[in-house]
């Protein structure tokens, strides 16, 4: 039962009882299945009593011997040994006890550490504990110890290591344990896990010496796996190795190889097996062969019941070398101890041929092939073989009579034996004399300047020597020019950059001792084309020519192409351009030329071998006409919707006027637009712009020669407006102190978002106005103010930039008389409940004479005391929801009305309690299941502002719509977007109506939205608004150098910032002030990617100045960076370093340019005189600094000049640097043409000869006015007829334009039909003068080549020229003069002279160009 219940148990013990165990259970009834028990043991007084003791034991001497008693009683006894410690020595006796169940026993060990043959006796334990024993022998007991003498070992093993296999031989065997640490001090040994075997004492025995006795091995190992398990362990440092023990056995040879003949050249493996315990090791030796560079690779194999080891001797490569008698020796030991070795040996036997054997052609073959060596094989057959495997010998000679080169090759020599053959191979080289032969065609064409390669292939045994020789029988020697590479059977020349001297035969010669052996080709160098022929001038403009041409003779090699190339005086260092045209082409036109400029044009045909010689045209262009770029030094914003711009022009007189001006603007992120404007304006205003909006304008310029090129983009944004004036402004008074303000937002932001509203107020009749500032709301409510005022309201909205106008007046008067507070409302009931919401709804009754302000709902729980809300409701909404409340929990929710004067008198205080999760899943599946709409989601907000409050951050408010069957916000869901960007989200508390956006980029336009989230969900998200976060200022642009250029400029260089505040930089300020003075005046406006600027403007030399630089995103400026410099005086101006030069002169003019020397230079001062006047009376003349050419004119033709410059600054003038020049004589006229009747028909050409002229064209006309006939072709100074009638007689004008005026030159063409010219055949001939036509002609012609030309080329261009001469003259008794005369090294020429007066058919000009 539960009462405490205690029981003795009185026990009787028998004799040796250990313990009794009482289990006593308690039980609880309260508690179920509780269990406890308790153990109690009693004992009572014992005599003492032996359990344990030693039976009889024999041991060896030497081993170490443990005896052990165990006794018990009560008290606990002690035991006590005989014979004691005085008669046995090393006895140790340790007493221990221990406790079981409550009862003691004593455990006491007798130990001898090393036993001798005298310990041997009669050994006893006696337990006492001083109670007398109940029987004589229960507390004693003897027993006998018998000790053996230790016989000796034949052989002794030592183990070193742990696992260690140790092979005895069949005698008796001792195991030495080397342990590490030291001397050993007390080793036990235990035999396959136990000690009780070593107690027979007739095989094994114990000593201290660290050995164990193996006396009669063969009957101890031949149990079943013939392996003892053996371990030494130390019982002081506590420390062991285990061994296996087994029989050994001696090593022998199971298979081992045979004598063998075998081929060379081969990898042979004779393989020796043996088999032991253990596992002998295999080495092999030879008579004399070295074996150390053959491989022998060693392995062990199991057939599951053996071992045997496998040894590999690899002879590789076999050759009679390797020829030897081979042993394999297998040898066994065990722990330092033989066991035994055997051998066996084989002979290997190689055939013996030379490896290489060299014979010359049509000479006997002799090859012995021989064995050395004696073996037992025998061998049945010798033969040799060819490469083809044909049997070209029976026996072991080799021999071959008359041998061809055909036969080169490897024999082989077989020795056939009775079970395999073996083979040995001879390499035959048969030696013959070379022979060589031209690779490729036996005529080449190579390009003079180029390269040309010829190859000869070879063959012969030695491989010949290979030499070139040229076209003189000269051998060729590798160098600069000649480039030979040859190989074993191929050579090939290469002759770099081709000369006309290179052409020739070229014979390659390939020698060795046996001959000699030669094969040539013949090359043939190309030459450039000759010059083209009839190069005419067929247009000309403000920037192109065009011209036309024929071709002559090609030079041996197709015409790849024709270039042109042209370039101009009046544009010295200007690089001229180069045409690369089709060689079809037979006409060109030349662009993008430099107005109003001298130009030589050369053209040239263009073979393999190169370009012709050039034919150069002199000529004028016209004006150039294509307007340059424009600057646009201005662009800013003074209207929300317009840009002003500036542009500055380059002046220059070449270009005609502009005509029109294109303006192409372009929004940030928008297409580009363009406008037409008036070409002599340089100001214009873009109007109808976006506000607010950062735009990129350019402009280029269109003249009479279209559009020129676009100036660099400038950028700047357009100004905001003000907003309109803000809507419906209404106050209404919500208490005694207080007005509540609204309005409504402005029609019009301005072209930005309304940052914030502001109001101003004042009391009726007083002047100054108290602001309210930065409203983000609608409303507003303005509190402290007084009792019955008047006061005068009015709201102003801004949009970041600019205020609207402010609204009109509004009064409103605070009334206290006759207000009094609201009633309470009434009919308050709950609508719906859930778990976490309760909706209700009321009425209003009495107002207190004030309307309603508002209506604060606030709730607690008594569930939650810290749970507690308030709702601030508008004063005309009659229901509302309370949401996150607990469930399952009462709530006390009080509705209170306020007025003007305060809140209702009496508080009207509803208890009611939200549903459980039980009730509320009953509800809702109810309500569910017929379709009833339980909760709706929030409509979208409404965000009323978006406005940066810093270069990160955007400020955001938003309405909501007020739905009783809406669950109030949970949370809002903002999205924020930047432009280009992707949508970002963040989480606001749901009772919030305004968030700070943070972290944004600086200056990026974002585009935000929300959308309420409720226990319905997520809610639709509002339209988007955008804002654009503002700009930081840039850090400072560091000056990096401000220095002077020269005593009037200075060069300012600078870093951008490190920070662009948020924006890229638009443009950097340059500006300027003398170092002390007053502001700094703006000197240029930089655009953003240049960090230089050059200034000159107002500068003035030997002034210390401050430079600062200010970098503009177009949001804000830097910090100014400063830095000072000084400017150097001016010093004298330099005199030009080289003398003037005179280009283009004619007979009336000349061109004067010159290099300026540097330095600083206001002008030049350019003198000239006729060299034979002083220069008193020269002609002066002052040209800008800018200018370094100067054209004179009115000069007198054919006569000498001199020219001088000087350079002018304000503080000198330097010396003057003089030049001199010739104009030319005046232009003079003559036609050459029939002067007799020419036959209907004929074909004919009129030339007009200029001479001296210069610079312009010739126009032929008739006389008589009228057209040139169809007959006639002009082509510059020729005039083409071809089939000419009696029509075409007449009159014909060549006009000359030369620069004093127009000359001419008539001749009269007459063409007669064949009857008028028969009869005037038969009329007698006068006596006339032969005309001025008729002259005794010399002509001398000199050529004029680079170095080294052959002398046989200049004899082929002089035969040339005379050919040439022979065909233009009707008369040709001629005579050579001197035909081959070296005026200079590099120049030749050639005399030639008429006998009599010749009549020219062609110009003399022919020869000249020629």
């Amino acid at each position: 039962n539960s009462a405490t219940t205690y029981m003795e148990f009185t026990l009787s013990l028998p004799s040796k009882m250990e313990a009794v165990i009482v289990f006593l259970l308690f039980v609880n009834s309260a508690l179920f299945g509780s269990l406890d028990a308790q153990t109690v043991a009693y004992y009572s007084t014992e005599e003492p009593l032996l359990l344990a003791t030693p039976d009889n034991i024999t041991v060896s001497a030497g081993t170490r011997l443990s005896l052990v008693c165990v006794a018990w009683g009560n008290p606990a006894p002690n035991i006590t040994w005989t014979p004691d410690a005085t008669a046995v020595p090393y006895q140790n006796v340790y007493n221990t006890s221990t406790t079981l169940n409550g009862l003691t026993y004593v455990v006491s060990i007798l130990e001898v550490c090393y036993t001798e043959p005298q310990f041997s006796g009669t050994y006893s334990c006696t337990a006492t504990n001083g109670v007398a024993p109940a029987s004589l022998g229960g507390n004693s007991a003897s027993f006998q110890v018998q000790v053996l003498s230790q016989p000796s070992c034949s052989s002794t093993y030592a183990v070193t290591s742990n696992l260690q296999y140790v092979y005895v031989k069949q005698e008796p065997s001792c195991i030495l344990c080397t342990l590490p640490g030291g001397v050993p001090t007390w080793y036990t040994w235990t035999i396959n896990s136990s000690s009780a075997i070593g107690q027979n004492g007739t095989n094994i025995l114990f000593n201290r010496s660290t050995t164990l006795l193996i006396q009669d091995p063969i009957l101890l190992l031949k149990g079943a796996t013939g392996v003892l398990q053996v371990q030494c362990y130390d019982q002081t440092q506590l420390i062991s190795y285990q061994a296996y023990v087994a029989l050994s056995e001696p090593s022998v040879i199971v298979a081992g190889p045979q004598d063998i003949i075998t081929s060379s050249n081969l990898k042979l493996s004779a393989t020796c097996v043996a088999w032991g315990k253990p596992l002998p090791t295999i080495t092999w030796t030879s008579s004399y062969t070295n074996l150390t560079s053959f491989n022998t690779y060693t392995t062990s194999v199991s057939d599951g019941q053996f071992s045997y080891v496998v040894s590999i001797l690899e002879i590789c490569p076999t050759s009679f070398i390797t020829s030897d008698t081979y042993t394999c020796t297998a040898s066994s030991t065990s722990s330092g101890t033989s066991l035994g070795l055997t051998s066996s040996s084989f002979v290997l036997q190689v055939p013996n041929t030379p490896p290489t054997v060299q014979v010359v052609e049509n000479t006997n073959l002799q090859v012995l092939c021989s064995l050395v060596g004696n073996s037992s094989v025998v061998i049945t057959s010798v033969y040799w073989t060819d490469s083809l495997g044909s049997v070209v010998s029976n026996n072991s000679t080799l021999q071959v009579l008359g041998i061809q080169r055909n036969r080169s090759g490897v024999y082989t020599c077989t020795i056939q034996t009775a079970s395999s053959s073996s083979m040995s191979t001879t390499t035959v080289t048969v030696l013959y004399p070379p022979s060589a032969f031209v690779v490729g065609e036996q005529t080449i064409y190579g390009i003079q300047g180029l390269s040309v390669t010829l190859s000869c292939s070879f063959v012969g045994l030695p491989i010949p020597n290979i030499t070139w020789s040229g076209p003189l029988g000269q051998q060729i020697q590798s160098n600069p020019h000649f480039t030979i590479v040859s190989s074993s059977n191929f050579t090939q020349l290469t002759i770099n950059s081709l000369i006309r001297s290179d052409t020739g035969n070229y014979t390659c010669v390939a020698t060795n001792y046996l001959g000699v052996s030669s094969s040539s080709t013949s090359l043939y160098v190309q030459v450039p084309p000759d010059s083209p022929t009839n190069v005419i001038i067929t247009y000309r403009s403000d920037s192109t020519i065009s011209l036309s041409w024929n071709y002559g003779f090609n030079g041996n090699s197709p015409v790849v192409n024709v270039s042109i190339s042209y370039e101009s005086p009046n544009y010295i260092g200007v690089e001229g351009t180069m045409y690369l045209i089709l060689p079809a082409m037979f006409s060109a036109t030349l662009s993008g030329l430099h107005p109003n400029a001298n130009y030589s044009i050369r053209v040239a045909l263009v073979n393999a071998a190169g370009f012709t010689s050039n034919v150069t045209i002199v000529l004028t262009s016209t004006l150039s006409l294509r307007l340059m770029a424009p600057t646009i030094t201005a662009l800013y914003s003074y209207i929300s919707v317009q840009l002003v711009m500036i542009w500055t022009v380059v002046a220059d007189s070449t270009m005609a006027p502009a005509d029109s001006w294109i303006v192409e603007y372009m929004p940030f992120g928008g297409s580009p637009t363009n406008v037409t404007v008036q070409g002599s304006l340089r100001m214009f205003t873009l109007a109808g712009l976006s506000r607010g909006t950062l735009y990129s304008v350019r402009l280029a310029g269109v003249n009479v020669a279209g559009l020129g090129p676009f100036s660099t983009y400038v950028q700047n944004t357009t100004t905001v407006d003000a907003p309109s004036v803000p809507l419906n402004l209404a106050t209404t008074v919500l208490n005694l102190t207080s007005i509540v303000v609204s309005w409504d937002p402005p029609l019009d932001n301005g072209g930005r978002v309304i940052a914030y509203y502001q109001i101003q107020y004042r009391v009726v009749g007083v002047s100054n106005f108290t602001l309210v500032n930065q409203i983000y709301d609608l409303q507003c409510t303005i509190m402290d103010l007084s009792y019955d005022t008047i006061y005068e309201l009015q709201v102003a909205a801004f949009n970041g930039a600019l205020f609207s106008t402010l609204t009109p007046s509004v009064q409103q008067k605070i009334q206290p008389q006759g207000v009094l507070p609201p009633d309470p409302p009434s009919n308050i009931t709950i609508t719906n409940q859930n778990a976490t919401s309760i909706s209700l709804n009321w009425n209003t009754g009495f107002d207190g004479n004030s309307p309603l302000v508002n209506v604060s709902i606030s709730y607690w729980s008594s569930n939650y005391p810290n749970d507690g809300t308030q709702y601030v409701l508008l004063p005309l909404v009659y229901s509302s929801t309370l949401s996150g409340l607990h469930p399952n929990a009462n709530y006390s929710i009080r509705i209170t009305l306020v007025n003007a004067l305060g809140v209702s008198s009496t508080l009207v205080t509803l208890v009611s309690s939200t549903l459980s999760l039980s009730e509320l899943l009953l509800l809702y599946s109810f309500a569910c299941s017929k379709l009833v709409i339980c909760v709706k989601a929030l409509v979208a907000p409404s965000v009323s502002a978006l406005y940066a409050i810093s270069s990160t951050q955007l400020a955001m408010r938003w309405m909501i719509t007020i739905d009783t069957t809406m669950a109030p916000a949970d949370s809002w869901i903002v999205e924020y977007t930047p432009f280009g960007g992707s949508p970002k989200n963040v989480t606001v508390q749901g009772s919030l109506r305004m968030f700070t956006l943070t972290g944004l980029s600086r200056g990026t336009l974002y585009s935000v939205r929300l959308a309420g989230v409720n226990v319905a969900g997520l809610g639709p998200f509002s339209p988007y608004v955008q804002n654009t976060t503002i700009v930081d200022a840039p850090t400072i642009p560091e000056i990096q150098s401000a220095l002077p250029l020269n005593s009037t400029s200075i060069a300012v260089s600078w870093a951008p910032p490190l920070d662009n505040g948020g924006q890229s930089i638009q443009y950097y300020v340059i500006q300027i002030r003398v170092l002390g003075g007053g502001t700094f005046s703006t000197v240029s406006q930089v655009l953003a990617l240049q960090y230089m600027y050059v200034i000159t403007a107002g500068v003035q030399d030997g002034t210390a100045y401050e430079v600062q630089v200010i970098a503009s995103n177009g949001g804000a400026i830097s910090i100014p960076s400063l830095m000072q410099v000084i400017t150097p005086p001016i010093g004298p101006p330099f005199p030009l370093s080289v003398m003037p030069q005179v280009y283009g002169s004619t007979d009336t003019t000349a061109v004067v340019t010159w290099i300026s020397p540097g330095g600083y230079i206001d002008n030049y001062t350019l003198q000239y005189k006729p060299s034979d006047q002083t220069w008193n009376g020269a002609t002066t003349y002052t040209v800008e600094a800018s200018a370094t050419i100067f054209t004179i004119s009115g000069l007198i033709p054919n006569t000498s000049y001199d020219v001088q410059v000087c350079t002018n600054n304000k503080n000198s003038s330097s010396d003057f640097v003089a030049q001199t020049f010739i104009t030319l004589a005046p232009p003079k006229l003559k036609v050459i043409g029939p002067t007799s009747p020419v036959p209907v028909g004929t074909t004919l050409t009129l030339e007009c000869v200029v001479e001296f002229g210069h610079n312009s064209t010739v126009i032929w006309s008739r006389a008589d006015g009228n057209s040139l006939p169809p007959v006639a072709i002009s082509k510059g100074y020729l005039l083409l007829f071809t089939s000419v009638q009696a029509q075409t007689s007449g009159i014909y004008v060549c006009t000359f334009a030369g620069s004093t005026g127009p000359i001419s030159e008539a001749f009269s063409l007459n063409v007669s039909d064949a009857a008028s010219l028969q009869a005037s055949s038969q009329l007698p001939l006068p006596s006339v003068t032969p005309p001025s036509t008729s002259i005794p002609l010399k002509l001398v012609i000199v050529v004029s080549l680079g170095a080294g030309v052959p002398l046989l080329c200049l004899v082929l261009i002089c035969f040339i020229c005379v050919m040439v001469l022979y065909c233009r003259l009707k008369k040709s008794p001629y005579k050579m003069q001197n035909p081959l005369y070296d005026a200079s090294p590099n120049a030749l020429s050639l005399s030639l002279e008429s006998t009599e007066s010749s009549v020219i058919e062609a110009p003399l000009e022919i020869f000249a160009n020629f």
